[in-house]
């Protein structure tokens, strides 16, 4: 079995790099023969790109963020590749111009949240809408798509060009798929507790798996290409993740409401202010891994009946379960220490200088608005209500992991390179297996650096094995 071009992986990256390379060959009358290789089947291919939002920085579908740049620098501490994220600035319009030639439509999603927000745009029908246009339209231009394929070792020839892959199919059956070029779209490591603990530490293997495809990525694909020489990039020590109600076994089960209530421990005592970090795209992550670092790695949300006062607050829970709730705050401390081990007499005691260093001000969900507090450690600097009104709330949260940071070393051209900065020839990655963020993840940009370096992969690739044809 020998193709030209062979892609791992059928999200967004590779799905992108699968039909922008038959859509090259075919303008520049290339022959060229593409399949992608997904380890699933029909009921889960796709990655995390089957289950995201897909939300996107942009102003509207023609403007994109005009602070991305600077965003990046402040996030990474100057650390990030401004190379590749100058790419993604100048390829973010065009690309959702190509998704719309697609069928793709998209929605203005600002505002859709509560909680200060900045522009953003998705696809209507999420990540999963986008991967099965592309799916669709590749297939009717004459790429292949193997399902239960699984690679697990690179080749190389004697000059150390990539010439194929070896797989394992679903019978247990190991073979090789020649290959002139490959493009590697198959995620990061997030699914894989061993490689979690050796990078981001022992406690790792706590973290929660945020959707049903967090699991399917194992970051064999990131070993592969370091076994044949390949360079890191990333921050391999960090992650993104989302906070999740730790009591329900729902679907993603997010709970964000900690902007406009407290988080505290089972020591019962705050650890963070909880509306210091902004945008709510660009903070659930900090606030996820500050969780993480608390006793069990589990929180509590406090809230009293204010909340349900702000227009739309339950655009911020997407729990299947009700809060636990009680008349007083007395009695909330005493279910959640009976229930979950909260330290009672400290959180009566942390509610009560909470409440009391809350300042005089006007409440505004819509933006930072400075109601803040006065004299307590931590502080909280927006959205401080005091909490006396009952009913009193508690949602037990944990952190989740969605993606990790680390990955592989590319080019702007898509291509992975070696320990001396030199590409690998024939080999190509796009998606969360490259290494692009450091600390801190600027929310909304993946999906799209996904869908923006596939089709440079795929481009990349078709020039690649054309001109190794023509030698």
């Amino acid at each position: 079995m020998k193709y030209d071009i062979v892609i791992i992986g059928s999200g967004a990256a590779g799905m992108a790099a699968a039909v922008t390379a038959a859509e090259y060959a075919r303008l520049n009358n290339k022959k060229v023969d593409i399949v992608v290789l997904e380890k699933t089947g029909e009921d889960m291919w796709g990655g995390n790109s089957r289950y995201t939002t897909a939300n996107m920085r942009f102003i509207d579908e023609e403007r994109f963020d005009p602070n991305l740049e600077e965003t990046f620098k402040k996030f990474s501490r100057e650390k990030a590749n401004m190379d590749h994220v100058k790419v993604i600035i100048n390829n973010a319009v065009d690309t959702i111009k190509w998704l719309k030639s697609l069928g793709v439509r998209f929605e203005n999603r600002t505002g859709r949240w509560i909680g200060y927000g900045l522009p953003r745009i998705g696809p209507v029908g999420g990540g999963l809408a986008v991967i099965s246009a592309l799916r669709k339209y590749a297939e009717s231009i004459g790429v292949q798509i193997l399902f239960n394929t699984t690679a697990w070792k690179l080749s190389l020839d004697d000059e150390g060009r990539i010439n194929g892959v070896f797989v394992r199919d679903d019978r247990g059956r190991n073979f090789k798929i020649g290959a002139k070029a490959i493009v590697l779209a198959c995620g990061g490591f997030e699914g894989n507790y061993e490689m979690l603990q050796r990078y981001i530490g022992r406690e790792a293997i706590n973290l929660v798996m945020d959707n049903p495809a967090t699991p399917i990525h194992q970051g064999e694909c990131i070993n592969m290409a370091l076994e044949v020489g390949a360079k890191t990039s990333g921050d391999f020590g960090n992650w993104h993740g989302s906070v999740q109600d730790v009591r329900s076994k729902a679907y993603r089960p997010r709970v964000d409401l900690y902007f406009f209530g407290i988080l505290v421990n089972k020591d019962g005592k705050r650890f963070m202010d909880e509306s210091g970090f902004g945008d709510v795209h660009d903070s659930f992550e900090v606030v996820a891994r500050k969780i993480f670092e608390q006793p069990d790695h589990i929180a509590f949300i406090i809230l009293d009946n204010k909340v349900t006062s702000i227009p739309n607050y339950k655009s911020l829970v997407h729990t299947d379960l009700p809060p636990i709730t009680a008349n007083s705050l007395e009695e909330l401390g005493e279910i959640l220490s009976r229930e979950w081990g909260l330290n009672k007499d400290n959180f009566l005691r942390t509610v009560k200088e909470y409440n009391n260093a809350v300042q005089p001000g006007e409440f505004d969900p819509t933006i930072l608005d400075g109601k803040h507090t006065k004299g307590i450690e931590p502080p909280k600097s927006n959205w401080a209500l005091s909490i006396d009104e009952p009913p009193f709330m508690a949602y037990p949260v944990t952190a989740t992991v969605q993606f990790t940071f680390g990955g592989l070393a590319t080019d702007i051209n898509a291509r992975v390179l070696d320990s001396n900065n030199k590409p690998i020839p024939g080999l190509y990655a796009a998606g969360e297996i490259v290494g692009l963020y450091y600390h801190r993840y600027p929310g909304a940009t993946s999906f799209l650096r996904a869908l923006i370096f596939g089709r440079i992969a795929g481009i990349n690739a078709v020039d690649y094995v054309t001109e190794e044809k023509s030698m």
